[in-house]
Order: C-alpha cells, then sequence, then structure tokens
C-alpha cells in the first residue's frame, strides 16, 4: 500500500518571522548527527530583512535518559556540538539569554529510510506537470510524520511536511511539482546535470504541528503556532534524518 501526497510545493524554506516589535528567536535541532541551536532576534520592518544572531545565551538540553549538555560557545549566533539524539527519549531545551527563559521540548525520532527518487511527468489539465517522486519506507505500528526538503546544487528548491495516517508502516510516497513542460521561470526550471538532494527527517507531532503551520501560513502576514514557551519564536526539533541525492537528466524521466 502507498498512501500518496500530492503538494503545491514550497520553494526555499524561509524563516521569515513577521513581527514589528523584535523578538528572539531559537531554531533548535537535535538529530541522529549533530546538535545545532541558531539564536538571532527578528529584523525592524524597516530593516534588510535579516535576521541577527544573538551570541552569549547558555543553552541546556536535557533528556529523559538523564542526558544533559549545556552549549555557551556561538558563532554568529549558531551553537553547535557533536551531540547526537537517542530514538525514543524525551528532550527538553532551556535557553537563557539577557535575562529571558525560553524552554520547549521534543521526541527525539528514528532515522527515515529513502526507498526511491525520480522524476515523472504528469499530464494536469491541458498541460504535462514535472514531478519528484519520493517513496519512504514507512515505520509501522505507530503514527509517523516527516519532513522533506530537495536542494537543487545545494541551494533549496522545495519542501513539505506529512503524516502517514491511514497507512499500515509500509510505503509512502510524496509527489513534488516542479515545472510545467512550457515554464519559463528560471527558478523552476531544471537542467540536465542539475544535483539533487533529497532530504527526509522523521519528526515528532509538535514540529510536525509547527512546520505545517509554516507551510499554512507562508502567505499570509502571521507567524506559525508557538512551539517555545517564553514567548520567543521558532522551534525545537529532534529528528532522524537521511539523505539521498540523485542527478536530473532530462531524457530519463518517464511519463505516467
Amino acid at each position: 500500500m502507498v498512501l500518496t501526497t500530492t503538494v503545491s510545493c514550497e520553494k526555499e524554506l524561509e524563516m521569515d518571522y513577521k513581527t514589528v516589535d523584535q523578538l528572539y528567536v531559537v531554531e533548535a535541532e537535535l538529530s541522529n548527527q549533530r546538535t545545532r541551536v541558531a539564536v538571532s532576534k527578528t529584523r525592524q520592518i524597516e530593516n534588510d530583512g535579516n535576521k541577527y544572531g544573538v551570541d552569549g545565551a547558555v543553552i541546556r538540553i536535557m533528556g529523559d535518559d538523564g542526558s544533559e549538555q549545556t552549549l555557551t560557545t556561538s558563532t554568529s549566533g549558531i551553537y553547535t556540538s557533536n551531540t547526537k539524539g537517542v530514538p525514543g527519549v524525551i528532550y527538553r531545551i532551556e535557553v537563557e539569554v539577557d535575562g529571558k527563559r525560553f524552554a520547549s521540548s521534543s521526541t527525539m525520532q528514528k532515522t527515515p529510510v529513502v526507498n526511491s527518487a525520480r522524476f515523472i511527468w504528469k499530464k494536469v489539465l491541458n498541460t504535462k506537470v514535472l514531478f519528484a517522486d519520493l517513496r519512504i519506507q514507512d515505520f509501522p505500528d505507530e503514527t509517523n510524520y516527516y519532513f522533506m526538503h530537495i536542494y537543487r546544487n545545494g541551494l533549496g528548491y522545495r519542501w513539505a511536511v506529512m503524516k502517514d495516517v491511514g497507512n499500515p508502516g509500509e510505503e509512502v510516497q510524496q509527489l513534488f511539482s516542479c515545472m510545467m513542460e512550457d515554464t519559463d521561470d528560471d527558478d523552476d526550471r531544471l537542467l540536465d546535470g542539475d544535483v539533487m538532494r533529497f532530504e527526509v527527517r522523521a519528526i515528532d507531532k509538535l514540529s510536525y504541528d509547527y512546520l505545517f503551520s509554516m507551510q499554512q501560513t507562508s502567505s499570509v502576514s502571521t507567524n506559525p503556532i508557538a512551539n517555545f514557551s517564553g514567548g520567543c519564536l521558532g522551534y525545537f526539533s529532534a529528528y532522524g534524518k537521511t539523505n539521498y541525492s540523485i542527478t536530473f537528466r532530462s531524457d530519463e524521466v518517464e511519463e505516467e
């Protein structure tokens, strides 16, 4: 059984937080590969659109297995370590900066498996549309949530989130609409030799809710739902991640 989701996918995943008064932003990730926390402030509405990194924060990440790490050293607001998450462990993050404290939690997920990735042409109304067809091996006997990001030559191209409700732990499919056959949009057009990297994360429900709300609010002047307590923007996600890369060749794309 294949659970299929087709989306008119977002392009580059940009955390463009919308606010008038400056607020702190914490974007924290604990994966099967590393720990990375970015602390910044939102821009003033009349400024250049960049977020400003904040040094001097004290960041503690504690697992319900008794593990703990503290991050204090940063470069332009980026705090990192080689500590990896353990599947099934619930992690809590506390960020202290300038007398303020922000907290969140996330449950570490297993590492997902990509079965395949390819490109196909499909007829949609009176034109042909190129889709990226991504297949993931679902984890059995549990509800699973996934975040998928396609990079083209190292730059963000498409992203989506999905959940496997109704799928009995078999294969899930995500179709990303890429371009129409007659497109003139250079941002969408794929060229022979483009290296396409599919990054797949297995995420928990709280992370899914946050990213899904970001997907829904990307076209309106609102921020995603709160993921942290204490009044800051941003998210904390403990996830398993894998990558799968292919090179785009137009003469290898089949039509369905």
